[in-house]
């Protein structure tokens, strides 16, 4: 049998090595050595989200996962 693969394994918390902004609002910054969530959408194509978006944007992938376990 094959693996089962992990299909969010391009999600993490990390820290920020620069100043960047956050890909959900644009007029929130990420500061060096913030804490913040990324993941890779398109393998190489990263986005930043920084910690007052991202606890929205993982309730709504759970939201989403949990339609699709729904669908079983």
């Amino acid at each position: 049998m094959a693996a089962i693969r992990n299909i969010v394994g391009h999600c993490r918390f990390e820290f920020a090595k620069a100043a960047r902004t956050c890909d959900v609002s644009k007029s929130h910054q990420i500061q060096p050595n913030d804490r913040h969530f990324a993941y890779e959408e398109i393998p190489g194509i990263r986005k930043n989200i920084c910690m007052k978006c991202a606890p929205g944007v993982l309730s709504t992938a759970q939201a989403h996962l949990a339609g699709l376990i729904g669908q079983l």
